[in-house]
């Protein structure tokens, strides 16, 4: 996957190339798909699983605002950027958001 527009000039990382704890599960539902393409765009990695950290993968501050700035254009649910501490892999984020929108 070629890093998208919505990202800063970056030459595109290859996640077998991080030394990552967890291996690589692929998304298994809509949300986590959605997470996993915006995650891996503005990371600019080739692609990312659903229990990778986001902080193993290199992660900032700056980065979790462009994420979630996405997160809120794509999904449509704005999220604080300090659940990255408690939910900090594609799983965890999907399911707390897709609690979210069944809640309304």
């Amino acid at each position: 996957m070629a890093p998208s527009n919505d990202t800063p000039e970056q030459g595109l990382v290859l996640r077998g190339e991080l030394p990552l704890s967890q291996p690589y599960v692929e998304p298994r539902t809509t949300t986590e798909r959605k997470l996993a393409d915006i995650w891996s765009s503005v990371l600019s990695m080739d692609c990312v699983g659903v229990d990778d950290s986001y902080h193993e993968l290199g992660g900032d501050s700056f980065l979790a605002a462009i994420i979630f700035g996405l997160i809120e254009e794509r999904i449509g649910v704005r999220l604080p950027m300090a659940i990255l501490v408690s939910k900090p892999t594609v799983a965890l984020l999907a399911a707390d958001l897709d609690r979210s929108v069944e809640a309304g």
